[in-house]
């Protein structure tokens, strides 16, 4: 039962080994990690060919790696697309993989293909910790953290608001990516298309419990959580009383586009409610502040926590 494990680098060098060393300690061993650099001006694309000289036939650097730049979406579709077994994995090598995290999620996801179907798209996440570059505690539930209710978010409106699922700690079965690659070039991020996917014509796992150390630093491609807290998010509003807002409506600008290239490319796929609630999201930027309140009540664009949703009416 052979699981392909899809890592896309840049700029990677400092935490490359770590957690290829977090990878090949797993109890699970019957992987081929598939890499594809990205054109990393550090020492990304030799530590690459180092490990693949200890790993042999474990390892596959994709032709083109370290030729041109494609970006974040298109260097995850690559690598993705250039997977071939039934059950695959993201990684981001800034990541560190907890004993046991692919025979847990691996258990899961037959689990849920036994349930559904092979033939049924289904992605299981997980939990994570959440550390910073020196591998220090920042908060112990990534979930909690970022005020993120999995179950909350099945319906696909409320996917398309938010992504239920961090990638580096999913597992994909064949059939997900059979229809979701590749993935478009202006989506918002892989993971939040990828379970986009699986919540429309699948199913989404999300298992509560933590398989990798999630590690901040200060080039991540997402921003921290506004506020851990209510009173947290408060402080930080009082402190700088623009950034909320700023913050919000660079949200619905990447939710609005993500949502206009998926009604594009599944709108025949898709019922009558989950199309006018994708309209409604693609226009909702272009809205006024009636129209864009009105817009989430009658569709249920909501976020997975109460203080996100309180946050979003009162600064629409």
């Amino acid at each position: 039962m052979p699981v392909d494990i899809a890592m896309p680098t840049f700029n990677c060098a400092a935490w490359l080994d770590v957690f290829v060393e977090s990878l090949v300690a797993q109890d699970f061993t019957d992987w081929r990690l598939i890499a594809r650099d990205d054109r990393s001006s550090d020492d990304t694309r030799r530590r690459l060919g180092e490990w693949q000289e200890r790993l042999g036939r474990r390892m596959t650097i994709l032709p083109d790696s370290g030729a041109r730049n494609l970006g974040l979406i298109g260097n995850y579709s690559a690598v993705l697309s250039a997977t071939t077994a039934r059950w695959v994995m993201s990684a981001d090598p800034d990541d560190v993989w907890l004993p046991g995290k692919i025979t847990r999620t691996l258990a899961a996801t037959q689990g849920a293909e036994e349930a559904a179907g092979a033939g049924v798209p289904v992605v299981v996440c997980t939990d994570a910790e959440v550390v910073d570059s020196g591998s220090q505690p920042v908060a112990d539930s990534f979930w909690r953290w970022s005020r993120m209710d999995p179950e909350r978010m099945s319906a696909l409106p409320r996917a398309a608001m938010e992504s239920v699922a961090l990638g580096s700690t999913m597992m994909m079965n064949r059939a997900l990516l059979d229809r979701a690659l590749p993935i478009e070039k202006g989506a918002a991020y892989q993971d939040w298309w990828l379970a986009l996917v699986a919540v429309a014509f699948g199913r989404v796992v999300a298992l509560p419990e933590k398989t990798i150390l999630y590690r901040r630093h200060e080039v991540n491609a997402t921003a921290d959580p506004y506020g851990g807290s209510f009173f947290g998010a408060i402080r930080r509003t009082l402190g700088a009383p623009l950034a909320p807002r700023r913050r919000l409506e660079g949200l619905l600008v990447q939710a609005a586009a993500q949502a206009r290239l998926f009604l594009s490319r599944y709108r025949n796929c898709l019922q009558n409610s989950e199309i006018a609630a994708l309209e409604a999201l693609a226009g909702l930027p272009s809205l006024g502040l009636a129209g864009r309140r009105l817009a989430v009540l009658r569709h249920g664009l909501w976020f997975g926590s109460p203080l996100k949703n309180a946050g979003l009416l009162a600064l629409l």
